[in-house]
């Protein structure tokens, strides 16, 4: 992943502007290869991904099991039953935030 630096997190933190969003730079992928291997994705990184918590949720040694989620993996590993992008992805998004309120 060669767009994986920290000009492109900042980047999405401009796009991605709300204070109920938390934007993370992991240099070291540690978050994404223990995402991966939470969604049976084991020996790669999770990367476009947006995962739904409830409020106040604790991550302990591995990730906690999101309530939500989906992606943007074009990748033959990536579940495609979460695969989202354009509008949809927008819906979809919405729609799972206003379950979280």
């Amino acid at each position: 992943m060669e767009k994986d630096n920290f000009d492109a997190a900042i980047s999405s933190v401009k796009v991605l502007n709300d204070d109920r969003i938390r934007h993370f730079y992991d240099y070291n992928q540690t978050v994404g290869k223990a995402i991966a291997n939470r969604a049976d994705w084991a020996g790669h990184v999770a990367w476009d991904i947006y995962l739904f918590y409830k409020p106040v949720v604790k991550w302990a040694k591995t990730p906690p099991n999101p309530i939500y989620w989906m992606h943007q993996l074009v990748d033959d590993w990536a579940t495609k039953d979460k695969y989202r992008t354009g509008d949809d992805l927008k819906n979809e998004l919405s729609i799972s935030m206003e379950k979280l309120l």
